[in-house]
């Protein structure tokens, strides 16, 4: 395709903000309430379309950018637009999402960076077509945990009658408990994974995320991307829901959120000269 990308960008100052390739099927996806200035962009290597939408290169990589990506203000409509946008692309078409930040010089910088990953990009839309990545996350519920381990134990069943012994032999498990759950939780999150990964087309292991509550009652112990051919997607959420079940009441929780766009199973397309931001990363 030569087709040229009209009125990107219109000065020195404005970059080729990059939300993802797709097919061309996607290109009539990109428009409505909400992206009226994203604009789907054929580039010159065939099959392939960049969804992008100008963007001034100073908000990203000048003197402000660092600031601006501390604000929360700034960072949370602009982070929502770029899954937004790709989340519109993903119903049209395979994706390879870039990430949040992903800026290019000018159209022709995107378009050489095109040509030179344009197979692995290709191969990439072509492997993922019809399929999806759903997240299951593990939550422990660490007092219940160390209750069920505490009364699991023998001992628990032969304190001493007398008051002061069986305060201190008590306390003596209780502590026991609380040291054996890491252990429990590590070898519980194995035997999950384990019995999930069989019904996936492929996994990856993400290091959950340490969640901000004040009492913590939850610690996340586990964080897989799963990814689904999109038939199976509702045998598989059954299949959480009946392994969640089975060790709900020793404190562990499972948590599935799909569909996604497919960020842990992308290429990994390295770093690239043509991209001018320091956010600016393709996906590993």
């Amino acid at each position: 395709m030569n087709q040229e990308p009209a009125g990107l960008p219109g000065s020195a100052a404005e970059g080729v903000y990059l939300f993802c390739f797709a097919c061309p099927a996607a290109i009539p996806a990109i428009g409505g309430p909400g992206l009226e200035d994203t604009r789907a962009v054929s580039c010159e290597v065939a099959g392939v379309v960049a969804v992008v939408t100008p963007v001034n290169v100073e908000e990203f990589c000048g003197p402000a950018s660092e600031a601006n990506l501390r604000d929360l203000a700034w960072m949370a409509p602009r982070a929502f637009h770029h899954e937004m946008v790709i989340e519109r692309v993903m119903r049209s078409s395979p994706v390879l999402p870039a990430r949040f930040g992903t800026i290019f010089a000018s159209p022709e910088s995107m378009a050489r960076f095109l040509a030179r990953h344009h197979l692995a990009i290709t191969r990439f839309l072509e492997s993922i077509t019809g399929q999806e990545e759903w997240a299951v996350k593990g939550f422990l519920e660490r007092s219940k945990a160390e209750k069920r381990l505490l009364e699991a134990d023998d001992r628990f069943l032969r304190l001493p009658s007398s008051p002061g012994s069986r305060y201190m032999q008590l306390q003596r498990l209780r502590a026991e408990a609380g040291r054996a759950v890491a252990s429990w939780a590590k070898t519980v999150v194995q035997a999950i994974g384990k019995e999930l990964e069989r019904e996936a087309a492929d996994v990856r292991t993400v290091k959950p995320r340490v969640l901000d509550a004040p009492e913590k009652l939850f610690e996340g112990i586990a964080n897989w991307a799963f990814l689904l051919r999109r038939e199976t997607v509702e045998h598989f959420r059954g299949r959480v829901e009946q392994v969640g079940a089975r060790y709900r009441e020793s404190g562990v929780h499972l948590e599935v959120s799909g569909p996604w766009p497919p960020y842990h199973f992308c290429p990994s397309l390295g770093d690239d000269e043509e991209s001018d931001s320091s956010r600016s990363e393709m996906p590993e």
